[in-house]
C-alpha cells in the first residue's frame, strides 16, 4: 500500500501558507466545493483533498498517510490537526469498498467547530460524497412539503398537495394498457382478476418466508435480498392492480354515459315520429265540413275536383235566384 508516515511531530503543524494559494484560486467559496491536491490510488485511497465546508471554513484531509504515535500525540495538542482513530488504516464502511475510510486532517481552519463528517463516519471520500448528495436530496424533498406535512406535486401545470405517503401511478405500467375500443371494462376485469390472484399468492409466499426467520434479516444478507425482491414484485403487482381498477371504473363510467346518450337520442327520434303523426291528424281535422239539417247528411268537399264538379248542358240557363237548396 502506497502510504507514508505523517511525522507531524517533527515538522510541526502545517502552515496556512501551504494552502493559501489553493484556497484563493482552486477551492472556490461554495459549501461542498473540493480540490484534489494529491491524487489517490484506485481501490486504495483517495489522496489528499481540500474541502469547503459551511461559511468560510475549509479542511485539508489526507487518506494516504498513516500517523505515527508521536503524530497522534501532537495532533491531540494542536487544534488545527486531527488524527482520529483508524486514520490511514481503517477500511471504508461503505458497501464493497476497500479504500481507506478514515483520513488525517492536516488542517482545519475552524477547529472549534464540530468535527467534520469526513472524519467521523468512516467512509472514503467517494462514499462520503455520495452520502452527502443523498442527504441533500432528502432535505430538498422535505423542503417541498407544506406545514401540514403534505408534499407539493405539479399536475397538469398546477401545484397540488399530496400526503407524504402518497403513491403516484404515472401512466400505464409495463404489462397494462389504457382502456379503449378493444379493451373495455369486461376485458379489464379479466386482467384485474389475474393480477389479484398473483398478489394473493405473492403475499402468502412472503408471509411464509418471514415466518421462517427467527429474527429480522441482516442488511444485504441472502434472506434480505430475497425479501426485497418479493417486496418489489408485490409492489409492482399492487400498482398494476390499482391502475387497472382505475381504468375499469373509467371504462364503465364511459359506457354508462354512452348508454344514457343513446337512450336520449332514441327518445328524440320517437318524439319526432309522434310529431309527424300529430301533424297528419291536425291536417285531416282542418278539412272543411258542410253541415245541414238533422235529416240531411253533411257534404264533405273532397280534394278531387273532378269528383265534385257537375256538367250543365250549355242550352240550359239557370239563374242564381232559382237555385235554393240541393236535397238528397
Amino acid at each position: 500500500m502506497d502510504q507514508t508516515n505523517l511525522q507531524l511531530s517533527a515538522g510541526g503543524v502545517l502552515p496556512f501558507e501551504d494552502f493559501a494559494t489553493d484556497v484563493e484560486h482552486n477551492l472556490g467559496r461554495a459549501n461542498g466545493n473540493c480540490y484534489h491536491r494529491k491524487p489517490g490510488i484506485p481501490n486504495v485511497h483517495d489522496g489528499q483533498i481540500m474541502v469547503r465546508l459551511k461559511k468560510k471554513r475549509f479542511i485539508v484531509i489526507d487518506y494516504s498517510v498513516v500517523p505515527a504515535p508521536a503524530d497522534i500525540a501532537f495532533a491531540n495538542a494542536t487544534p488545527h490537526v486531527k488524527c482520529p482513530p483508524g486514520a490511514g488504516t481503517q477500511k471504508c464502511a461503505g458497501l464493497n469498498c476497500s479504500k481507506i475510510g478514515v483520513p488525517v486532517c492536516l488542517y482545519d481552519s475552524e477547529p472549534e467547530e464540530t468535527t467534520s463528517l469526513y472524519l467521523r463516519l468512516g467512509l472514503c471520500f467517494t462514499c462520503q460524497r455520495r452520502l452527502n448528495e443523498k442527504r441533500r436530496t432528502q432535505r430538498k424533498r422535505k423542503g417541498d412539503k407544506t406545514e401540514d406535512g403534505l408534499k407539493k406535486c405539479r399536475l397538469n401545470g398546477q401545484i397540488i398537495d399530496l400526503d407524504p405517503h402518497a403513491v403516484i401511478i404515472n401512466g400505464p405500467l409495463e404489462g397494462t394498457k389504457h382502456h379503449g375500443p378493444d379493451y373495455e371494462y369486461p376485458e379489464i376485469m379479466e386482467d384485474l382478476q389475474k393480477i389479484t390472484s398473483e398478489m394473493g399468492q405473492g403475499t402468502t409466499f412472503m408471509a411464509a418466508t418471514m415466518a421462517s426467520l427467527a429474527t429480522p434479516p441482516q442488511h444485504n444478507s441472502a434472506e434480505y435480498i430475497e425479501i426485497e425482491g418479493l417486496h418489489n414484485s408485490l409492489f409492482t403487482s399492487f400498482t398494476k392492480g390499482f391502475y387497472l381498477l382505475s381504468q375499469w371504473k373509467t371504462s364503465l363510467d364511459t359506457a354508462m354515459a354512452n348508454s344514457v346518450a343513446e337512450k336520449a337520442t332514441e327518445e328524440v327520434l320517437e318524439s319526432a315520429s309522434m310529431a309527424d303523426v300529430v301533424a297528419s291528424a291536425a291536417a285531416v281535422a282542418a278539412v272543411q265540413v258542410v253541415e245541414g239539417p238533422d235529416d240531411q247528411i253533411p257534404l264533405v268537399l273532397a280534394s278531387d275536383e273532378k269528383e265534385t264538379s257537375s256538367t250543365i248542358p250549355p242550352d240550359i240557363q239557370i239563374n242564381d235566384d232559382e237555385v235554393e237548396r240541393v236535397a238528397i
